[in-house]
């Protein structure tokens, strides 16, 4: 951490401005849409500079050079590539926010250290948030997919903190149980259905998946590559079933299975096969679809920014993936949520953008502090 010539309090306080930017801004968006719909256009832009004061506070990285700190240069790289092929194809340069918000979270995540009441309050806060949506549907001020999907999401840093409540006093498990009512039941109502895959996949990891297999090689390897290039796998999978006329309804939502993502990965792929050195770039017109949103996050790194940013992206995902695994508590208490919830979110992200959407950073970020925090002094994670 930078040293702030012995200043603790300095860095402190800067831990809290960016603090207050984000749970205002996440609380803002999806507390009231006319918010979401003034800031939507400033979303990466408000993250980036949260992050910033982030990086700031926590990373000396004049240090981290002289460390020669691995991370440090592929997020640097990664950057100053796509910076760079965008300039070479001469599209749109806030697209880099996106990827740098991104990158800058997995970054972080191990970097930041928070006070223990800094931690509190996140916690309280997602709890707190998901209380509001749980006693009042906002789905309808958004779209649909939308509004299911931040309550499904914002049940995730919710549940960080009711699963200690519960461990504490296992009456409270009966709020567990209604909290998943709720929330199955709106999804189900609003036909969302990338929020039930992200609900269900939740569900799998942490009641049904063995906890001890989070340390296990042959789980979580496997687990991660799926996550992250078995993305790019579903894409030619999906284009080709799509391909072969072959369609049918979803059980219980209004959709066929193939009902347009085929076509906007396939033309994205025509104009990227091309150019994968440099990626294709933002703000592009397609014909499959009236706005320029691939709907898929590891497709889109690839495809906007090319290859070779692509490679760098994996480097750091992995690399902080695999610092998970090596947590001595990932399978236990906060910890065994927080990971349940990231794979929910990257195997999610499959069909949709939310894992680098800005409006959803700050639950990213929150996660995998959640994930890299260290247990209090005299109070180990354990449990459940």
């Amino acid at each position: 951490m930078p040293d702030f010539k012995g200043h603790e309090k300095i860095r402190e306080l800067l831990n809290y401005a960016a603090i207050i930017i984000m749970l205002v801004f996440y609380a803002g968006t999806w507390t009231f849409a006319y918010f979401y719909h003034v800031t939507e256009i400033y979303n990466s832009l408000i993250i980036f500079a949260a992050l910033s004061i982030l990086f700031l506070a926590n990373v000396d990285i004049m240090k981290k050079i002289r460390e020669r700190d691995r991370m440090l240069f592929v997020l640097m790289a990664a950057l100053v590539i796509a910076v760079i092929n965008l300039f070479v194809i001469g599209s749109n340069k806030g697209c880099i926010l996106i990827i740098a918000d991104f990158l800058m979270i997995l970054y972080l995540a191990p970097e930041i250290s928070f006070t223990a009441l800094q931690k509190k309050i996140l916690e309280v806060f997602f709890l707190l948030m998901f209380i509001s949506f749980f006693f009042y549907d906002r789905v309808y001020s958004y779209n649909a997919n939308t509004g299911a999907t931040v309550t499904v999401f914002t049940f995730f840093g919710g549940f960080v903190l009711l699963s200690e409540i519960v461990k504490k006093r296992e009456i409270f498990g009966f709020f567990t149980v209604i909290a998943f009512i709720r929330v199955t039941t709106l999804v189900m109502w609003h036909l969302a259905r990338g929020a039930f895959l992200a609900l269900s996949l939740f569900i799998v990891f942490y009641y049904i998946v063995p906890r001890s297999w989070w340390k296990k090689k042959n789980f979580f390897i496997p687990l991660m590559l799926f996550s992250t290039l078995g993305s790019l796998l579903f894409v030619g999978a999906y284009v080709f079933l799509g391909s072969t006329g072959f369609n049918m309804k979803l059980p219980f939502f209004y959709k066929n299975v193939f009902s347009g993502r085929e076509q906007i990965w396939y033309e994205v792929w025509d104009i990227l096969k091309g150019q994968l050195l440099t990626g294709i770039g933002s703000g592009r017109e397609l014909k499959s679809f009236f706005e320029y949103n691939i709907h898929n996050a590891m497709y889109d790194i690839l495809a906007v920014h090319g290859i070779i940013v692509f490679i760098l992206s994996l480097i750091l995902i992995w690399n902080r993936l695999m610092m998970i695994r090596n947590t001595e508590d990932v399978d236990r208490g906060k910890k065994a949520v927080a990971v349940s919830a990231v794979f929910a979110i990257f195997i999610e992200s499959f069909i949709d953008m939310d894992l680098m959407w800005a409006d959803y950073s700050p639950l990213l970020l929150f996660l995998f502090l959640t994930l890299f925090a260290l247990p209090e002094k005299g109070k180990a994670d354990s449990g459940g």
